[in-house]
């Protein structure tokens, strides 16, 4: 039986994971459209009920997996002759993000400097996302710049950015470094809803043709781009590889107001347990998350759930006796030992005579009583001496040699060990007043 205990409390703990995630979704619903994971509030369908709305409504064509429109990307030239709009295929939806596949503008060239091929790239997105402050703007190319502006029509900002990549050897480009040799990087403002990204050359590659023939700007997340030096340059899939590894990161948010605002409304969606966090991105908008020690889609009734650390045997956070408590734990150790009973802290250690604690302040005490015994000793000497000054033959005067004037017929017999004159002297002196006694002169 106690062998059988952890595997149920071990399933018991699996349970509780898949009702969770089965609570992720409103009922009847379904939550993952091929390989992803679709929290409400969004939902797979078109108009199905299953999203708080229609822009949070996931198109499931598996495997991929599609945001409706007005989200899309674009990609195109300049005379409109291959301009394509599409919608964004999702790769990842989180508490706060949703990352979507990635669009690319390049161009390039041949050895005699004339144009091959050329493309813009960009994004639209509707006014619940904007585009995230974890992307850039990358530029690959050593004889290209590349500028990025929002579409003013929308976004009713104007403005353009970008940066520039030289250099004319292979061998001068640094793998890992987006610093303007072979790769530059740039950041965008906050609350961007659209951007175009437009590559361009200086000298048509014709100084560099050798090992780079094209050019290629996109936005991406920072942290899934690795610039590979040189081999980039010249890598044929290098289109196709970044295209599937880094992603185009949106915010999302509910609504177009502040937590302050939607409070106490049907557009207010945070249950139980947890809590409001307005936009950063100057748009408006809002999100829910659970409070501390609590898990579970805070969107949903009835909210969000209280987290048992102490369930899991495998992740039990506690050395010692672990206690669950209604958004947080507690960790203990046994009767017998010392510390704080957590895994990442003193853990629990048996208490003993022979820790370090306890041998410090034994010795302390022993020190102390020691100090006190040697200051008694010589306080009783002083007084014995003391006492031995006062006896009637120290005040007897002596003569320059130190002989005794005192008359020798009276002084007892110190030597007598059978007269009582000698027992009581012995008996009532101690040995160092005797042998002071002893040196008088006869």
């Amino acid at each position: 039986m106690e062998k059988r205990l952890p595997l149920l409390l071990s399933l018991l703990f699996s349970f509780s994971i898949l009702a969770s995630s089965q609570e992720s979704t409103k009922p009847g619903c379904p939550s993952k459209c091929g390989n992803l994971s679709v929290p409400y509030p969004f939902g797979i369908g078109s108009r199905s009920g299953c999203s708080i709305g229609p822009w949070y409504d996931i198109i499931c064509d598996q495997p991929r997996v599609f945001l409706l429109t007005p989200v899309f990307s674009y990609s195109g030239s300049f005379d409109g002759t291959n301009d394509n709009a599409s919608l964004v295929e999702v790769v990842d939806i989180s508490s706060n993000h949703v990352r979507i596949k990635n669009t690319i503008s390049s161009t390039c060239y041949n050895p005699s400097g004339e144009s091959t091929h050329f493309n813009t790239a960009g994004v639209v997105v509707a006014t619940c996302f904007t585009l995230s402050q974890l992307n850039k703007l990358f530029l690959v190319g050593c004889d290209d710049f590349a500028i990025i502006s929002p579409l003013s029509d929308i976004d009713q900002k104007k403005f353009s950015s970008g940066c520039v990549s030289l250099c004319s050897k292979a061998q001068d480009i640094i793998a890992g470094s987006c610093t303007g040799i072979g790769c530059c990087e740039t950041s965008l403002p906050k609350g961007l809803t659209t951007y175009v990204s437009v590559t361009n050359s200086f000298n048509n590659h014709t100084n560099i043709s050798s090992f780079s023939k094209c050019g290629y700007s996109f936005l991406g997340e920072e942290n899934t781009f690795k610039f590979r030096g040189a081999s980039d340059l010249s890598d044929p899939g290098f289109l196709e590889r970044t295209l599937e590894s880094v992603p185009v990161v949106l915010d999302w948010v509910i609504g177009s107001r502040s937590c302050d605002e939607y409070k106490n409304t049907s557009d207010y969606y945070c249950q139980n347990n947890s809590f409001c966090v307005d936009s950063d991105s100057g748009n408006g908008g809002y999100r829910c998350s659970c409070n501390s020690g609590y898990q579970g889609n805070p969107y949903l009734s009835p909210g969000c759930q209280d987290i048992d650390e102490c369930a899991d045997p495998n992740n039990n956070p506690c050395i010692g006796i672990c206690s669950n408590f209604p958004g947080h734990f507690n960790c203990s150790c046994p009767d017998g030992y010392i510390g704080d009973g957590r895994k990442d802290g003193s853990r629990c250690t048996i208490r003993n005579s022979k820790s370090p604690a306890l041998k410090i302040s034994l010795g302390m005490g022993f020190g102390f009583l020691s100090i006190l015994a040697g200051i008694t000793w010589l306080y009783l000497s002083h007084k014995k001496r003391k006492d031995l000054t006062q006896h009637p033959w120290a005040n007897q005067s002596s003569n320059e040699d130190g002989m005794s004037l005192m008359d020798k017929s009276k002084q007892p017999d110190l030597y007598d060990g059978s007269s009582k004159t000698s027992f009581n002297i012995f008996g009532q002196y101690s040995s160092d007043q005797i042998l002071s006694l002893m040196n008088l002169e006869n």
